[in-house]
């Protein structure tokens, strides 16, 4: 009898997350701006419990950091942005000679290469490569302005964001008691394990990376404003951005410097190439340890073959989210490992 109710409550509970997932479908143009928010909270709420944990009010402690946040965004807004505008309008200007320049090396190459005494089906396949190299760089822009659309398609959501995340960090507490409420007493315990077992694999990994991609943006622009490279802040930027895909992120980052480099001479280009090839040894060796800590225990090979997997799903945004859904799934299939070998510690969420 208690076997045939405890399958009841589970049943009802796999229905309730049914409706849960219909009215989210339902309602899915809405919601957005609250997981921008949901986002937020993430990320702050670590720093809000340290400073709580200090003597800090909760609410003061989300405004010093929201201050903080507010004060880095107008020193973006006001030094920085400026000159990133500068750059892409200077950009733009030179957008036709280094057209020119390389359509030059396109056909130096392309001479080169069938001048050489090569087997017509390897020409062939050096033809179609070429071509498909061009589409895909064709593609990848595409993408990106695609996603800058878009992030300018949903600005209300983006401003409106940090006023949701302000109440849900203020308030976080009630939420995880009020979502635990209506979650059945017998897998209560568990969904907040399983929780907890995710949150331990990506707090550390998101945040660290974060940082890490900060720190190896800055590198990368102080080192090609001192080689004197053009557009050093665009192309740092991009290069820190990239650097949060793993493994394939920093070639990607650093291809649009060594490419403006080429253009301007194969020296500096050299010199460009060295210089990401220390940042990234730096990274490895130094940052990466300090600021990420521990990994997210997944195999090089399983990374490469997510990273594949999720850029062919879904490009730029499969590529950002292939490790850390890799992570999580391999966190939940060690929890219920171990759990069936009854060798796991059960973590409840008491607040």
């Amino acid at each position: 009898m208690r076997i045939g109710k405890v399958w009841g409550t589970r049943l009802l509970f796999l229905l309730g997350l049914l409706l849960v997932g219909l009215f989210l479908f339902l309602v899915r143009a809405t919601l957005p701006p609250f997981l921008y928010a949901g986002i937020i909270t993430y990320l702050l709420a670590p720093s809000v419990e340290q400073l709580e944990k200090r003597g800090l009010p909760r609410v003061a402690a989300i405004l010093l950091l929201y201050a903080a946040a507010g004060g880095v965004a107008a020193l973006i807004v006001t030094e920085i942005v400026p000159i990133i505008v500068g750059e892409l309008n200077a950009f733009a200007d030179r957008l036709p000679f280094y057209t020119t320049q390389l359509e030059g090396l396109v056909h130096w190459f392309h001479r080169n290469y069938t001048r050489a005494e090569l087997p017509a089906s390897l020409r062939q396949v050096l033809d179609e490569t070429i071509s498909r190299g061009e589409q895909a760089l064709l593609g990848y822009i595409r993408a990106a302005a695609g996603m800058a659309l878009a992030l300018f398609s949903h600005a209300l959501g983006l401003i409106i964001a940090p006023i949701l995340a302000f109440y849900m960090l203020r308030d976080l507490k009630v939420i995880k008691r009020t979502l635990a409420g209506f979650l059945p007493a017998g897998v209560r315990s568990e969904v907040f394990s399983l929780l907890h077992e995710i949150d331990v694999v990506l707090s550390g990994f998101i945040r660290g990376h974060l940082l890490v991609s900060l720190i190896v943006g800055l590198l990368s622009f102080v080192g090609l404003a001192l080689l004197h490279i053009d557009f050093a802040l665009v192309i740092g930027l991009v290069a820190g951005l990239f650097d949060i895909i793993p493994y394939f992120g920093p070639v990607i980052g650093a291809l649009p410097a060594v490419l403006i480099a080429l253009l301007q001479s194969p020296l500096r280009a050299l010199y460009v190439v060295l210089l990401f090839l220390i940042i990234h040894q730096v990274e490895s060796a130094v940052i990466s340890p300090k600021v990420v800590g521990e990994r997210v225990g997944l195999h090089p090979l399983v990374v490469i073959f997510a990273l594949l997997v999720g850029g062919d799903a879904a490009g730029i945004v499969g590529l950002l989210l292939a490790v850390p859904l890799t992570a999580s799934a391999k966190a939940l299939i060690v929890y219920f490992r171990e759990k069936r070998r009854g060798d796991h510690p059960v973590q409840v969420d008491r607040e």
